[in-house]
């Protein structure tokens, strides 16, 4: 049986037939692009919050997804590493537009980037591949942002504050500033400052008592991930994959070695107090005039697949329909997320997928399901 014929309905909307219509656009979307499984969270202008999924989340077992079910969110982590350095900032502990090597001194001595320019992206910074993509087996230890940041060449392509260039350097070293700056870890920061204070059950490894509601990630069996990630990660080789079911290949359960980038895993019901907060002001986690400055245009250019106007603070700008839209995409072996805000509409989406396709095919999927979902609530 086929995703789109597998649908637990939780309505996301107040009208019957408009959550049926959701869950049929839904379905249409994850049959024609051959993935297993999502699951969608929304909060509204109200602070009520609705889910709903679709497909299965373990196909070889036979599990259907849930809005319980868990996922990697990936890069969608970027904005709670943005929002733990505007809590520094807030406390005085650190300036935004102080220089990054104020902070890193044994790393950027030749940077001159601020801390701002590495929250818009616009540290002219360049990126290291295989760091990035570095991952461990889950339960494993896992790095500290120090260790996981050494893993990158820290060399610019440019002078900083010309261009936006989305990079994930630049969030590795946000992570070690905030841990620097606060005398712990990054995630034992992010969990006490953040995380806590949201009572959000979602955490930076898959937790035991996360396994038994686990989706498992998926990529398609000729992909390139699948040649390319025992030369990238070669710790890894043997490891990272395992059977193949119905033309996919299961991801074995991972955690990301760079958490700042790209380490928390949860639900979306999870994940959903998080985008309360910036949809309603900030509270407990920002005051509301630092919301509006993460959310305020920083840099002009493209810095997503669909989010073409710009970045704020950690939140990516884009448009549609003369609809402006906050966002950050989350992709990585086996998984894609989409953590959005539509502010005019008074609306936002939390959406997990289990399967990651390259470039961007995945991320498109995401892009309409939270178009339609503004759609629904626009109407």
């Amino acid at each position: 049986m086929g995703p789109q014929q597998r649908v637990e309905r939780r309505t996301a909307v107040n009208h019957e037939s408009a959550g049926l219509e959701l869950g049929s656009i839904i379905a249409a979307e994850l049959g024609a692009a051959h993935i297993p499984g999502c699951s969608v969270g929304v909060v509204d202008r109200s602070g009520h919050t609705n889910a709903l999924a679709v497909g299965m989340a373990d196909m070889r077992c036979g599990r259907e997804a849930t809005p319980n079910s868990v996922y990697h969110l990936y890069s969608g982590t970027k904005v709670y590493t943005a929002t733990a350095v505007l809590q520094l900032a807030e406390a005085g502990r650190l300036g935004l537009d102080a220089s990054a090597a104020t902070y890193l001194p044994d790393v950027m001595d030749s940077c001159r980037a601020t801390v701002r320019q590495l929250l818009n992206h616009t540290s002219g910074l360049r990126d290291t591949l295989r760091a990035f993509l570095s991952v461990h087996s889950a339960g494993m230890p896992p790095l500290t942002t120090a260790g996981a940041l050494s893993r990158y060449r820290i060399r610019a392509d440019r002078a900083p504050g010309e261009r936006v260039q989305y990079r994930n350097i630049n969030y590795a070293l946000l992570g070690e500033i905030v841990s620097r700056v606060s005398a712990q870890p990054f995630t034992d920061y992010v969990a006490e400052h953040i995380l806590a204070r949201l009572a959000m059950p979602v955490m930076f490894t898959t937790a035991d008592a996360m396994r038994p509601n686990a989706a498992t990630g998926y990529i398609g069996a000729y992909e390139p991930l699948r040649f390319v990630a025992p030369l990238l990660m070669p710790a890894m080789r043997g490891h990272l994959f395992g059977k193949r079911v119905d033309g996919l290949l299961e991801v074995r359960p991972v955690d990301l070695d760079t958490a700042a980038v790209g380490g928390l895993v949860g639900s979306v019901l999870g994940f959903l107090p998080f985008v309360r907060a910036h949809l309603h002001g900030g509270g407990p986690i920002l005051h509301e005039a630092t919301v509006r400055e993460m959310q305020r245009l920083s840099a002009r250019g493209a810095a997503g697949i669909m989010s073409r106007v710009g970045m704020g603070l950690g939140w990516k700008i884009g448009e549609v329909d003369r609809v402006a839209f906050l966002n950050h995409e989350g992709g990585g072996p086996g998984f894609t997320s989409e953590t959005r805000l539509y502010p005019d509409v008074g609306v936002g989406i939390v959406v997990c997928m289990n399967r990651w396709i390259m470039p961007r095919r995945s991320h498109l999927v995401a892009h309409r399901i939270c178009e339609a979902i503004r759609s629904a609530y626009s109407a």
